[in-house]
């Protein structure tokens, strides 16, 4: 009896196993996208040719009906300090994590001379809010 078989599936069945199809193709172009998007910008360039005006530039930050400003000093050709000024006493209280985030994030754009980074942190938006900052200063800076 080598004749012909036939299989016979109901259209939930069909149904299912093209939804569960869907589900894997669309997790794989995530995933494709999340891997590539990833590894894009690995350069370290602080502005279009990497050299500054030198000085002091600043942005403002509005904590709690407070300014607070973002300070960085650089020279020729590299960023040499960055620091907070003008931090109240009310704002260190409603804000306690922004003085040691900002010393963190300092340190990381010091040693990578730029503000394109991304800083390894539990506090997700004290870093962006200060990196924000940094990057609009800078962003003054660059001839």
């Amino acid at each position: 009896m080598g004749g012909t078989r036939f299989l016979v599936l109901q259209m939930k069945d069909l149904i299912k196993i093209g939804a569960i199809v869907l589900v894997g193709i669309v997790l794989v172009i995530f995933a494709l996208v999340f891997l590539l998007g990833r590894g894009g910008s690995t350069t370290h360039d602080t502005g279009p040719e990497g050299i500054f005006n030198p000085g002091v530039y600043s942005s403002t930050i509005i904590l709690n009906n407070k300014p607070l400003e973002v300070r960085v000093t650089v020279n020729e050709h590299e960023i040499t300090e960055i620091y907070m000024t003008d931090m109240a006493e009310i704002q260190r209280i409603f804000f306690p994590l922004f003085e040691p985030r900002m010393t963190d994030l300092a340190a990381e754009v010091l040693h990578h001379q730029t503000a394109y980074i991304h800083p390894a942190t539990d506090y997700p938006v004290t870093t962006d809010i200060l990196q924000r900052a940094v990057k609009a200063a800078l962003q003054q800076a660059v001839k």
